[in-house]
């Protein structure tokens, strides 16, 4: 995590979740799930924008509340969705399920040898 001087906001990545809704199936709770904790989210005017992003990997900035019984509150300051990356390199080397060209049969009479590990 990285702390602002300044603001005192804590930034961090993490995954968004939806954990609780309405009779109207509205998003009533969401939560942070970060590598170190869960933290519950406040609602303020970022609110919708991170309902939208549940099920989503952000990096979020916000400012940590802990509760007497532990339990991690964040007002949620600014957020940035962290894209998959993805390497050009590996899709032209992935295997395509095809095997044409290759030659999966043994010779007549060749043995091949397997060392014991």
């Amino acid at each position: 995590m990285k702390l602002d001087e300044d603001t005192m906001d804590i930034t961090f990545p993490g995954y968004v979740v939806a954990t609780d809704w309405d009779d109207d199936d509205n998003v009533t709770g969401l939560e942070i799930i970060a590598d170190d904790d869960t933290y519950c989210v406040e609602k303020n005017a970022l609110w919708d924008e991170l309902v939208d992003l549940s099920q989503e990997d952000v990096e979020i900035t916000g400012i940590v509340f802990e509760e007497r019984d532990g339990t991690k509150r964040i007002e949620v300051t600014d957020y940035d969705v962290l894209d998959e990356i993805e390497d050009e390199d590996d899709e032209s080397t992935a295997f395509d399920g095809d095997f044409d060209g290759l030659n999966f049969e043994a010779e007549k009479n060749e043995v091949f040898y397997h060392p014991k590990i």
